[in-house]
């Protein structure tokens, strides 16, 4: 699905005349996939949107091997926080499928979030959750077996009944710290249990509530 900037939430309050601005000075860019939008290190100076696709966001790790820490599909926003401290990219950000990007320069995000309260609020939201779901990641990793993680990552994931896989279960394997190959046996175990359905390229939760007592988690709302 393709999006334009009022589909991102954090410019979703936006009245025409402030879109339109926005559209004026943004610069669109399609890359394929496989190319790369962002490089670690680099300077954040312009905020990086999808609107179409899907983009992984990587390190390099001490050895030489790439570590895959989250997977992305349009709409979103890339490195809010690298932008509001005049930071640099904490990952290298590369196209899984076709995209398009629209890359907005920083002083016109910064005159936003400092004219527009509805877009402060809405960033502050963003990077709050962001915060959250790193904090449950990281509890996650140090505490649990790999079928509770991956109970506990469908879960808070399953609002609408299926979840996608975007990265395919090695992208998920690689946002819970656990391989492939035990992501996919967690998978058919809960499979087998009638708690969910393994689709190409997502997963149906069946009985979410049960999925969430074996996750020790709190179920989500019917």
């Amino acid at each position: 699905m393709t999006y334009t900037l009022a589909g991102l939430p954090m410019f979703g309050g936006l009245g025409e005349e402030r879109l339109r601005a926005l559209e004026a000075v943004a610069r669109a860019r399609r890359y394929a996939a496989g190319q790369v939008l962002c490089t670690e290190g680099d300077p954040a100076d312009q905020l990086i949107v999808l609107l179409e696709g899907r983009v992984k966001a990587g390190r390099v790790s001490a050895e030489g091997r790439e570590v895959v820490l989250t997977v992305e599909a349009a709409p979103v926003a890339f490195d809010k926080t690298a932008l509001l401290v005049d930071g640099t990219h904490r990952a290298t950000r590369t196209a899984m499928t076709a995209v398009r990007v629209a890359y907005l320069p920083r002083a016109a995000v910064m005159e936003l979030v400092a004219s527009e309260r509805s877009v402060a609020a809405r960033m502050l939201r963003t990077l709050a959750a962001t915060v959250r779901d790193l904090d449950e990641r990281l509890l996650d990793a140090a505490t649990r077996d790999v079928p509770s993680r991956v109970a506990s990552w469908l879960v808070r994931r399953c609002a609408g009944g299926r979840v996608p896989l975007h990265g395919g279960q090695a992208g998920l394997g690689a946002e819970i710290g656990a391989t492939r190959v035990s992501v996919n046996r967690a998978l058919r175990g809960f499979e087998r249990r009638g708690l969910i359905e393994i689709g190409a390229g997502e997963v149906v939760v069946l009985d979410p509530r049960l999925l969430a007592r074996l996750a020790a988690v709190p179920a989500p709302p019917p």
